[in-house]
């Protein structure tokens, strides 16, 4: 019975960069936080009058901010899953949770206009707006980025919640930190495509944002076909 146990704990652990790589990238596909970079860099556009440097820059320094917020708020979760020792119950529960935000992104992916959807509630967005609106520097998009995380965590963090669940009952805390470093890394990597291409002058923030309207449910479904099948290989894994 102990070998088969250590076995499983075996194959649970290498499951786990598969599962943060795969967890990140569909996240990386969420388009809640790209939404608000574009339209920070809209607003960075009309104020400097279109220089290349400050709409560059601005959308980096947003992006660098996602990032250190998005990786404490992951290392402080699993610090406190850790310290709690129940991190097998918290297993279970994130595997439910996986299942549950896969099947909810998949109902998005089918009926992309019903009203209880993974993204932004529409009561914030007119905030989100005012706060992006004011934004005309690159230190200013840098702390918008830090404040802007809270917001958007509705519909950006499951993918990140459930892999935070999972290494808390398979990681240590050193794997953990440098998991999580990889998991933030591909996370911002549209953010800095955007940036670029925008910045550059390869493609206007309009082009961007109708791109990303018409992707919206294909995303959802990739994002749901891959939750429900890391919720069922979590689940195989707990009998």
């Amino acid at each position: 019975l102990l070998d088969q146990k250590d076995s499983q704990v075996k194959i649970q652990r290498r499951l786990t960069l598969p599962a943060v790589i795969g967890a990140a990238a569909v996240d990386a596909i969420n388009p809640c936080a790209c939404a608000v970079l574009v339209l920070l860099l809209g607003t960075i556009i009309l104020a400097s009058r279109g220089k290349k440097r400050r709409i560059l820059g601005a959308g980096l320094a947003f992006t660098i901010a996602c990032y250190i917020s998005y990786f404490l708020m992951g290392l402080g979760l699993f610090s406190a899953l850790k310290i709690s020792g129940i991190q097998r119950i918290i297993y279970k529960i994130t595997a439910c949770l996986a299942i549950i935000i896969g099947a909810w992104n998949i109902k998005d992916s089918i009926f992309p206009g019903n009203r209880f959807r993974i993204e932004v509630p529409p009561t914030w967005q007119p905030l989100l707006k005012r706060l992006t609106s004011g934004i005309t520097s690159i230190p200013g998009a840098f702390f918008t980025g830090l404040l802007i995380s809270l917001f958007l965590l509705p519909c950006t963090s499951g993918p990140y919640v459930v892999i935070i669940g999972m290494l808390s009952h398979t990681a240590s805390r050193i794997q953990a930190v440098w998991l999580l470093l990889l998991y933030n890394l591909i996370f911002i990597i549209p953010f800095i495509l955007i940036s670029l291409e925008i910045g550059l002058g390869f493609t206007t923030t309009a082009r961007v944002e109708r791109w990303r309207q018409d992707k919206l449910p294909r995303f959802h479904l990739i994002t749901g076909i891959f939750m429900i099948i890391l919720g069922v290989i979590l689940v195989i894994f707990l009998s």
